[in-house]
């Protein structure tokens, strides 16, 4: 099984999709960056970090950790719970990964973040190639995210509240903003899955807290999802 004939033109539409919402992964990865250097990690730890583990919320949880007495297993088992939402991500980015050949499926799969994902979800009625959208959002909030958190390292030595300037936000805005872009597709307003998931994330937060508010949401929302799916929403 080779590429598809377009998949490089797929590859650029993907980056160009995800260049709004890369400016808010800027904002909140500098933001990360100056609470790693408040925390006095090395600039190769926030590097590693960075470009291997990808991901903004579990990089600011062990930025919170990183001076405290939690030991490395309670560290890796609360990463894991923050993350248990990229099971449900990666199972809905099965369709999309179909035409591609094994190897580049991980590689697709390996740059999955919330932002491109949702770009990639948006327009998955849009594109036949979605695999390709992803890896090319993918490698612009990669490159991205490695600019800024290194970035906010750098200055995290002269920058001694990031609120101040109005990004502690940012992390907020940007899943705002995607649940806005797939709240308007025509086809499927998920309206009863973001009141699920909303209402299963607030219940968490004033029952359970922790990183629970993120795993109910995520089956709350996922539940809703297959339980009002429609065979017809995907007909041409």
């Amino acid at each position: 099984m080779g590429l598809p004939d377009n998949f490089l033109n797929a590859v650029r539409k993907g980056m160009v999709l995800n260049l709004p919402v890369v400016t808010s992964v800027v904002a909140y990865g500098f933001v990360c960056g100056v609470l790693s250097r408040k925390v006095e990690m090395t600039v190769w730890q926030v590097a590693a970090l960075s470009g291997l583990m990808y991901s903004g919320t579990a990089q600011l949880l062990i930025a919170g950790l990183w001076t405290t007495d939690v030991g490395i297993a309670a560290a890796l088992v609360s990463v894991l719970a923050i993350s248990l939402r990229y099971v449900l991500i990666a199972a809905t980015c099965a369709p999309l990964l179909k035409p591609f050949p094994i190897p580049a499926r991980y590689l697709m799969v390996s740059l999955v973040a919330d932002e491109n994902w949702g770009v990639a979800m948006a327009h998955r009625d849009k594109d036949t190639i979605g695999g390709a959208l992803l890896l090319g959002g993918g490698l612009t909030l990669w490159v991205g995210w490695m600019i800024s958190t290194l970035s906010g390292w750098y200055f995290g030595a002269i920058i001694n509240d990031p609120a101040q300037f109005g990004l502690d936000f940012d992390f907020t805005a940007v899943f705002l903003s995607l649940v806005i872009i797939m709240a308007r597709d025509s086809k499927n307003r998920p309206l009863i899955t973001i009141a699920c998931a909303a209402i299963a994330a607030l219940l968490a937060h004033r029952f359970l807290g922790g990183s629970w508010p993120i795993i109910s949401a995520g089956v709350a929302g996922a539940s809703a999802a297959a339980l009002t799916y429609s065979d017809t929403e995907t007909s041409p």
